[in-house]
């Protein structure tokens, strides 16, 4: 096998479902349609089952830091190695995740690597490997896995998006009448207020990303702020009014 996909390790619970899961989203992408899949574990004594195996998935029988199952696995023609904790709650599984990316770092396959870390202090030390990316394990959503492969750099975003360290989401009333979208998104960010990402309809229905030029009718917004900083629901209504008040006056 060569541009595969190899995936050291697998979860500790519910795992079939969660590889399941893994590959659709990575069949969803046209370019990856029929890239092989190999799963690197000993966590399948007696193979993987049918449900797994249709979808394109292979298994070796092994070990990511044993130089014999290196091989078997072809590690070093795959196009991505993913390295997942042992168990997502363990400080214990950041080690094990090291010695793989060390070991990675000395068949020079480490920027081919995704890895977990439980701990974030121990982020640096694997990032200072060379590593493509170091994510939490969030074992409800593996698609964050295949953002980083398709799109390294947003699984840090979403990551980010599950956390108040830096920022997060704040729903803010706003009564608008067909506004146009991008008028909305001016005013806030024009008032550092933040960048608008979706409308509650007046109905309840939530309208993610509207075209830029969309008239949109709702009772809400849905912003990302800055935690450092987080306006209040007067500052946001100030904005949007102040910035239809220069817009008419131009």
């Amino acid at each position: 096998m060569n541009n595969h996909i190899v995936v050291i390790n697998s979860p500790k619970y519910n795992r079939d479902i969660y590889f399941r899961r893994f590959v659709e989203q990575i069949r969803q992408n046209k370019m990856h349609r029929k890239t092989p899949v190999v799963l690197l574990n000993t966590d399948y004594p007696d193979g993987l089952p049918s449900s797994l195996t249709g979808l394109g998935i292979h298994l070796v029988q092994g070990h990511g830091n044993h130089e014999d199952d290196f091989r078997r696995a072809n590690l070093e023609g795959a196009e991505n190695i993913l390295i997942l904790a042992k168990d997502e709650y363990m400080e214990d599984s950041d080690s094990l995740c090291f010695d793989l990316c060390y070991r990675m770092k000395e068949h020079e396959l480490a920027y081919r690597v995704i890895v977990e870390c439980v701990e974030d202090e121990n982020r640096i030390r694997m990032k200072k490997l060379g590593v493509k990316s170091v994510i939490r394990p969030i074992r409800s959503y593996p698609e964050i896995l295949v953002r980083a492969m398709e799109s390294p750099g947003s699984e840090l975003i979403i990551e980010d998006m599950f956390t108040h360290d830096k920022d997060h989401f704040v729903r803010y009333p706003l009564w608008l009448e067909g506004d146009c979208w991008r008028d909305v998104v001016a005013a806030m960010m024009m008032s550092n207020i933040g960048t608008p990402l979706a409308c509650i309809g007046k109905g309840g229905e939530v309208n993610i990303h509207p075209a830029a030029d969309e008239r949109v009718f709702g009772q809400s917004l849905i912003i990302l702020v800055k935690t450092e900083f987080i306006p209040s629901e007067k500052e946001v209504q100030e904005a949007f009014r102040k910035f239809n008040s220069s817009d008419m006056s131009a």
